[in-house]
């Protein structure tokens, strides 16, 4: 019972597949890249909104410094909580490693660099200097007021520009 040594002639030879092309990638590959693209997209849309809170936070909280300084409180207190909250947003902003250990002119250079148009240099000296002098019992001379208003709006202005 052997095979006439014909009919193994007359097989055709193996034929391989085409190869898998690249183009177009098959439906899981599009549905793997439409969950990558919003998950970026959804990650960029995340992490702005937690920094638009935060600056938010920031104005509001200021907003009610502001009030309470028109209210009669003093230049003072007024220093101390606005060099409190430029220290929370830095904090916020900036890498920890980078904003926490810093006081003096070194603090006060971070606040120059730090946002567009900088931090007046002699606004942020006033109200380090503030932080030290002896509380009034409120802001009553003009030039007192002019000064704290100078603060409030110098620290609006960097935290609405800080990187």
């Amino acid at each position: 019972m052997n095979p006439a040594p014909d009919a193994l002639a007359g097989l055709r030879d193996i034929h391989l597949p085409a190869p898998v092309p690249f183009w177009p990638p098959a439906p899981g590959w599009w549905i793997v890249a439409a969950l990558v693209l919003l998950a970026a997209i959804g990650l960029v849309l995340w992490l702005r909104a937690r920094r638009r809170s935060a600056r938010r936070a920031a104005r509001l909280e200021l907003d009610a410094l502001a009030r309470a300084f028109a209210e009669g409180r003093a230049v003072a207190s007024l220093a101390q909580d606005l060099s409190a909250l430029l220290r929370r947003v830095a904090l916020a902003r900036f890498p920890r490693e980078e904003v926490a250990a810093l006081h003096g002119a070194r603090w006060l250079e971070f606040l120059e660099r730090s946002a567009r148009g900088g931090f007046p240099r002699d606004v942020a000296e006033a109200l380090e200097a503030a932080l030290y002098r002896q509380a009034q019992p409120a802001a009553s001379d003009a030039r007192e007021r002019e000064q704290g208003e100078r603060w409030l709006g110098a620290v609006r202005r960097w935290i609405g520009a800080a990187a």
